[in-house]
C-alpha cells in the first residue's frame, strides 16, 4: 500500500469514524430535549451556585461543559426575527430546525466525544415534554399519577444535585446550594405540580401586573373624562341663554349731514 492511498485511508477513517459517532449520538440523545435541559440549568441551576460562588461538579449529570452538543450550540448566531446562522461555515438558515439539520449534514466533527455526556439523559426529572410544551395532561394523566413514582424520581432528583454540589464550601453554604437546587428542579416531581413549569409563577406574576395596570388606566380615563366634561361643558349647562335672534352688524342712527353733506344742508336751510 502506498503512502499516499494509507494517507487517504486514515483520513476517511476519521471522517467516517466521527460521522459515526455522531449519528449514534444524534439517534440516542435528543438534541431538541438536551437544549430544554440546558435552558433549565442555565435560568433556574446557575444563579443558585453563582450567588454561592460555586461550580457545577465535574461529574455532575447536568454539567453544561460536558455537553455533546455544546460546541454545535456555541457557535449558533441569531439574528432577531428569525436569522439563524452558522459560525463554522456562515450559512445562514430561517429556523433553528433547519440549522441543526445543517450541523448534523456538514459538521458532525463538532462535537465532544471525550467524556461528554446527554443531557437528554436527565430529561425524567427536568420534565423535558413539559417544559417545552410537547405535552400537555389530560384527565387521566392527573388520574393515574402515582406518588409512588413521583417518590422515585424524588430521591433520583436529589441525589443527581447533591452530586452537582461540590464539597469544598462550609457545610452551611453545601447545604443551602442543595435545598435551593432540590426546591427550584425536585419540588415539582409531585402528583399535584408535575405538570407545572418552573415559569408558571412568574408569568401569573406578570398576568396579575398587566391586570392591575389595565384597571388603573380604565379608571384614570374616567376621572380625566369626568374632571375635562365639567370643566368646560358645565356652564353651557347651567347658563341661560337669550335665544331671541341678533343682526350680525349695528343698526346706526340717520344723520344727513354725513349722509348728503354740506350743500344738501344749506339748500334745505334756504328752502
Amino acid at each position: 500500500m502506498t503512502p499516499m492511498i494509507f494517507t487517504f485511508l486514515q483520513k476517511w477513517s476519521k471522517i467516517y469514524l466521527f460521522c459515526y459517532i455522531a449519528i449514534t449520538h444524534e439517534k440516542s440523545c435528543a438534541r431538541e430535549n438536551s437544549r430544554v435541559v440546558a435552558k433549565v440549568v442555565r435560568e433556574r441551576v446557575f444563579p443558585v451556585f453563582e450567588a454561592h460562588k460555586m461550580s457545577l461538579t465535574s461529574n455532575c449529570l447536568f454539567s453544561l461543559d460536558r455537553d455533546m452538543y455544546s460546541l454545535q450550540e456555541n457557535h449558533k448566531v441569531l439574528d432577531p426575527p428569525s436569522r439563524w446562522t452558522c459560525n463554522f461555515c456562515g450559512k445562514a438558515f430561517v429556523s433553528e430546525y433547519f440549522l441543526d439539520r445543517h450541523f448534523e449534514n456538514r459538521h458532525m466533527d463538532q462535537i465532544q466525544t471525550d467524556d461528554a455526556i446527554c443531557l437528554a439523559d436527565v430529561c425524567d426529572i427536568f420534565r423535558c415534554d413539559i417544559i417545552s410544551g410537547a405535552s400537555h395532561p389530560d384527565y387521566w394523566d392527573i388520574a393515574l399519577c402515582m406518588e409512588d413514582d413521583m417518590e422515585e424520581l424524588f430521591a433520583q432528583c436529589k441525589t443527581i444535585v447533591e452530586d452537582c454540589v461540590p464539597s469544598g464550601p462550609s457545610k452551611n453554604e453545601t447545604d443551602i446550594v442543595k435545598s435551593q437546587g432540590m426546591e427550584n428542579l425536585c419540588s415539582f416531581l409531585t402528583c399535584s405540580k408535575f405538570w407545572n413549569t418552573p415559569y408558571q409563577q412568574e408569568e401569573n406574576s406578570h398576568t396579575a401586573l398587566y391586570i392591575v395596570l389595565t384597571t388603573m388606566t380604565c379608571f384614570g380615563i374616567v376621572v380625566y373624562n369626568f374632571v375635562f366634561y365639567n370643566y368646560f361643558y358645565s356652564d353651557l349647562v347651567e347658563t341661560n341663554y337669550d335665544v331671541t335672534p341678533k343682526p350680525k352688524h349695528k343698526i346706526k342712527k340717520f344723520n344727513p349731514d354725513i349722509a348728503y353733506g354740506d350743500s344738501t344742508r344749506l339748500r334745505l336751510s334756504a328752502d
